[in-house]
């Protein structure tokens, strides 16, 4: 039978308070954003990446910066003291306040914690670490559980920090059990499209703020460094406008940021046509390859179709849409946009939809310099802009022949 629970006894919500935790800023700039503020105390952050992509660099960086809040400690299952020591002069790291422990053993890393209370935990990585109770091997789905677990326990019950960090597969899913994302507070990704120095650090779940925040580095000799501007990092440099590229106003959780489309359009000479992405999801491309053509009249069917994002920048916002179809029909049609920038999402029926925060993104896009900028219809105007209503697939098409003709 079921216990007996008085109805008086349930307190309301309003009774539970106020449970903001504190946050301790690293001050690492583009970090710091990606967080929502800096590092929770108690909080688990699994920080994942693909191997080589620089997520021990990025760590022993934010190590060197934390050591401004106290020791830190740095337990390491898989590299020496004197590998991550060379690595942190290289860095210019200070060594003499982070306390390093190599060890496989969970147990063993959950008591130091414990014990040395330190300003940040940071355990590379949660894969090679296993615990001596749990019969398989390191990396498994139960080890990997049982030790976050275990770390999560530690971590709340003496308010400290802690980092995990995590592999990534070549599919970009964190290896091992996905339930290991659901036992964290935060998860942060490090991408970036290797040969290029750019890498954006995508928080994708925060139970302490927003998600999909994107905080944008330069790999320098000197490591991962803040880009002060990251805008201009995902745009050329260029003046004179080329057939195919575009510029996206996106919302990236709580910044704008404005990422140039770049598209190719050749006529296959071997086999079926083929698409390749870098930063734009292929199923995307397809839709709206589909839509151009159906409702735009602009088939790109028997064409090889490349697009590409600048520096490889992710972009999942529907509101790139628009900036992909014109770049796309730009591409087709051998015109250049007339915009310096678009916004808007399109439907299966050839129509520019409205999306979120309308507003700010105009407003952010003429702050860097945009003016004349493609919108959907019966978009309000934003002093300092020119808005080109764009009602329809074929009604960009349009825009982009009769523009060239003037």
């Amino acid at each position: 039978s079921l216990p007996h629970v008085a109805a008086d006894s349930i307190p309301t919500l309003h009774a539970a308070g106020d449970d903001t935790l504190p946050r301790t800023p690293t001050g690492i700039s583009e970090f710091d954003i990606a967080l929502g503020g800096g590092l929770v105390a108690g909080g688990i952050l699994l920080l994942a990446g693909e191997p080589g992509i620089g997520k021990s660099t990025l760590i022993l960086t934010v190590a060197g910066a934390m050591t401004a809040h106290g020791t830190v400690l740095y337990i390491s299952g898989e590299e020496t003291a004197a590998q991550v020591r060379n690595r942190a002069d290289r860095l210019g790291v200070p060594a003499d306040r982070i306390r390093f422990l190599a060890t496989a053993d969970g147990t063993t890393a959950a008591a130091a914690i414990r014990s040395l209370r330190p300003a940040v935990a940071i355990v590379d990585s949660i894969q090679t670490l296993s615990l001596p109770d749990v019969p398989v091997d390191a990396g498994g789905v139960t080890q990997v559980r049982a030790l976050t677990s275990l770390l999560t326990a530690t971590a709340k019950s003496n308010g400290i920090p802690t980092i995990l960090i995590g592999h990534v597969t070549k599919d970009g899913i964190i290896a091992g059990p996905k339930t290991l994302e659901h036992l964290v507070d935060q998860v942060a990704i490090l991408e970036g499209e290797p040969g290029l120095p750019l890498r954006m650090l995508r928080t994708t779940k925060n139970r302490y703020g927003a998600t999909d925040i994107v905080g944008v580095f330069s790999m320098t000799e000197k490591g991962l460094e803040p880009l002060a501007d990251p805008t201009a990092a995902f745009r050329t440099s260029r003046h004179a406008p080329v057939p195919g590229s575009a510029v996206a106003v996106t919302v990236q959780g709580n910044r704008t940021l404005l990422i140039e489309i770049q598209t190719l359009a050749t006529r296959s000479s071997m086999g079926p046509p083929q698409r390749r992405t870098i930063g734009i999801d292929i199923n995307r491309l397809h839709v709206l390859l589909a839509v151009l053509a159906e409702r735009g009249g602009v088939s790109l069917g028997s064409s090889d179709v490349h697009a590409v994002t600048t520096g490889g920048f992710k972009l999942i916002d529907p509101g790139a849409d628009l900036a992909l179809l014109a770049a796309l029909a730009s591409a087709a049609t051998g015109r250049t946009v007339p915009f310096d920038a678009c916004v808007g999402t399109i439907g299966l029926d050839g129509s520019i939809r409205t999306v979120p925060v309308l507003e700010r993104r105009i407003r952010e896009a003429v702050r860097l310099g945009c003016r004349t900028i493609a919108v959907p219809p019966e978009t309000p105007n934003v002093r300092g802009a020119t808005l080109i209503p764009i009602t329809s697939t074929r009604d960009c098409v349009l825009t982009l022949k009769e523009q060239h003709r003037s």
